[in-house]
């Protein structure tokens, strides 16, 4: 006599994955903040206004802390990971897993991006 029996999966919990999705959202809408804040900071620096105020004549205008596209790879790092915590499927085997290290990867690249921003202060 046999019985067959099906492989159920565990129940997934919700919960945690809505969590993480909220988050990944909230952090990329943060980021809008958060370069209008490191914005303002290079404004009010020295180094900024002695540049807008002599051009090219001084000499620190030159030289600056981090290139366009560093900047742009750092963006983009942070969109990919973005993605990957919202288009993981809840029934993805280690779908928590992934969308962790996806959501830590964003919050990553965004603070380095707001690093290089505030590198040109």
């Amino acid at each position: 006599m046999t019985t067959k029996t099906a492989f159920t999966p565990a129940p997934v919990p919700k919960n945690s994955r809505t969590r993480m999705r909220t988050a990944a959202v909230l952090s990329a809408f943060g980021l809008i903040p958060g370069v209008a804040l490191a914005g303002l900071a290079v404004a009010g620096s020295e180094r900024f206004s002695r540049c807008v105020t002599y051009g090219d004549y001084y000499p620190d205008c030159a030289s600056h802390g981090a290139t366009g596209t560093q900047m742009a790879w750092a963006l983009c790092v942070a969109g990919l990971a973005l993605v990957l915590v919202l288009a993981v499927p809840d029934r993805a085997r280690r779908a928590r897993e992934l969308q962790m290290a996806g959501l830590w990867v964003q919050i990553l690249a965004e603070a380095v991006f707001l690093a290089m921003i505030g590198s040109n202060a």
